[in-house]
């Protein structure tokens, strides 16, 4: 299974039906695992090219399943970043 915080596995759990914003890192190139993200009627954001990754937005009960899956290395919210 995927690295998942706690919180983040909380929150998922607590509201399945809730939509949300996050990002999949994967073990190979990113555009192998779109139609199987496709699958679990999540969303494509966006993809990664620095990291293998992919922006994803769904509800949080097809999240969870995707952190299932073997080739999913971890799931992030994905939210705004600030610096000082």
């Amino acid at each position: 299974m995927a690295t998942i915080s706690p919180e983040l596995k909380a929150k998922l759990e607590r509201e399945p039906e809730a939509i949300v914003n996050l990002i999949v890192r994967v073990e190979d190139a990113p555009h192998k695992r779109l139609d199987d993200i496709r699958a679990l009627g999540l969303t494509i954001r966006r993809t990664f090219t620095l990291i293998p990754a992919i922006a994803i937005q769904g509800s949080a009960a097809a999240s969870l399943k995707l952190a299932q899956k073997s080739w999913v290395v971890s799931l992030e919210e994905d939210k705004l970043v600030h610096t000082l």
